[in-house]
């Protein structure tokens, strides 16, 4: 049974016009200085990792508490010796963060530092290996108020403040039959290149037992004035996923996939939406509509490692 470990604050009283935003996030840390413990290169048991991992995860709880919109902004008002209220004018979005792990391999010092922000959950397993698995579970079997549930790995940094806005405009824009996932990056500065988009097309014939890949599928306004294009993701992995209410629904009442996509990390973050969605991603001229950033780089050594060509 599931361990808990402190709580974040009550949502409180829900007024018109609030969206919540449930998030789960996995979150496992063990050094190996064997590289064949390790054989798929994940950070989380990468040898000489800890400071990386710790900067990682918390840049991603540190994001998700900025995209939070409360009615009101405070002012230390120095000359009257007051606190001021400012009205925001801002729809509100509230943003539930729980942090799944095994009750042992965690980075305990970050995590302790947002203790009045975070809701940690221990789920004790006999294979690690499960502990995506069982955060997936979690978060579609226990919030059904929630307007979006958004599963994330714990190195995922979103920057964009519409993140969530965006992904409840598509979930109503497409009825709720989509899933759609962002693209992720890593920084790289250097000569003329500023980010490596990491997940790109996958062999056709892995992808193919999947989905279709098609470019340009759908196209809207967000907000009406963005025009944005979609296209069915030829890579639909992103370290994340987001399901609005309704489709919450419908994947709680169905067998969730445990296996099938590489192994139970991305089985967790893509095969749990795409055995029962389309996904897609923003076209690639529209990349920046949805993107998130991979704050534990594992890919930039294949800038240097494989050949450079244009785009075809």
């Amino acid at each position: 049974r599931a361990g808990r470990r402190g709580a974040a604050p009550g949502p409180g009283h829900r007024g018109a016009g609030v969206m919540r935003v449930q998030v789960c996030i996995p979150h496992y840390f063990k050094e190996h200085a064997d590289p064949g413990d390790n054989p798929n290169g994940y950070g989380s048991l990468r040898s000489g990792a800890r400071l990386a991992r710790s900067i990682a995860l918390s840049r991603c709880i540190t994001a998700l508490l900025d995209l939070q919109r409360r009615p009101e902004t405070c002012l230390l008002n120095i000359s009257r010796k007051s606190i001021d209220h400012l009205a925001n004018g801002e729809e509100p979005l509230e943003v539930q963060i729980s942090i799944c792990t095994d009750g042992a391999n965690r980075l305990e010092d970050v995590l302790d530092l947002y203790r009045n922000r975070i809701q940690v959950i221990d789920h004790p397993l006999d294979n690690p290996r499960d502990l995506p698995l069982a955060c997936r579970d979690h978060l579609i079997q226990n919030h059904p108020d929630a307007d979006l549930l958004s599963y994330m790995e714990d190195d995922v940094v979103i920057h964009d403040k519409l993140f969530f806005d965006k992904q409840l405009w598509f979930h109503n824009k497409t009825n709720h039959q989509f899933s759609l996932m962002p693209h992720r990056y890593e920084r790289v500065d250097a000569g003329s290149m500023d980010t490596l988009m990491v997940d790109g097309p996958l062999d056709p014939s892995f992808i193919g037992r999947f989905a279709q890949p098609q470019k340009q599928v759908a196209s809207g306004q967000f907000r009406g004035v963005e025009p944005v294009s979609f296209d069915i993701a030829d890579n639909p992995h992103s370290g994340t996923f987001c399901v609005s209410q309704q489709q919450a629904q419908q994947l709680r009442g169905a067998e969730l996939p445990r296996e099938g996509f590489v192994g139970p990390l991305e089985t967790a973050a893509t095969l749990t939406v795409l055995h029962r969605y389309p996904v897609m991603k923003p076209s690639l001229e529209c990349w920046r509509f949805l993107r998130v950033e991979h704050g534990h780089p594992s890919f930039l050594h294949y800038i240097n490692t494989l050949p450079h060509q244009a785009a075809g």
